[in-house]
């Protein structure tokens, strides 16, 4: 993704630049202290807070408000192989520690960063993109569903105990469906 996209609401979505990475790594520590989702003391922070590292082993995408040129969000597009691969395998992808600021939240800006996970994912010809959430993440999930990502309860895991990652898949690509008998076009075509 060498290039910026607007999302429809209003964020321009494009790669980090190594002179963001401190402002990404507070967004990120803060946005996952606001959601719950770090624990004070936690030896995650360290992980989150390591944003160079994260940009190593992925594309790391940032979320802009196109008028002020503030960072709103931010998120970790991998390809299996990644050493930030948690569950994707051989033609899926993943992302990981997306993160909105807690100012930014509600607008879509989150929604925009998967969006855009996605289409880099269509983009490699990817099959999948996999993910794994925080069972306590419910806005996430929310979004996750609604965005049509599906729960894949067999892949649920703990990295440490008292810690319960949620598996989902959005399926890219799979078989071509059959067309429909007299129609010759299949169930798709023209959507």
């Amino acid at each position: 993704m060498s290039r910026a996209r607007a999302s429809r609401q209003g964020v321009t979505i494009r790669p980090a630049t190594p002179a963001e990475f401190g402002r990404i790594a507070e967004l990120t520590v803060t946005a996952y202290r606001d959601d719950q989702q770090l624990p004070p003391g936690s030896p995650y922070q360290a992980v989150l807070a390591d944003v160079a590292g994260r940009a190593a082993g992925g594309e790391l995408l940032v979320a802009v408000d196109p008028d002020s040129a503030a960072l709103l969000g931010s998120v970790l597009y991998v390809r299996s192989g990644s050493r930030f691969a948690e569950l994707c395998g051989p033609d899926e992808a993943e992302f990981r520690t997306l993160a909105v600021a807690p100012t930014a939240q509600r607008r879509g800006v989150g929604e925009a960063l998967v969006r855009a996970c996605l289409r880099r994912a269509r983009e490699q010809q990817r099959t999948a993109v996999v993910i794994c959430s925080r069972d306590n993440a419910d806005a996430a999930h929310r979004l996750y569903t609604r965005l049509g990502f599906r729960r894949i309860p067999e892949q649920d895991w703990n990295p440490q105990p008292g810690i319960r990652l949620l598996a989902f898949r959005y399926q890219l690509a799979g078989p071509t469906p059959a067309p429909e008998v007299g129609t010759g076009r299949s169930d798709d075509e023209g959507r």
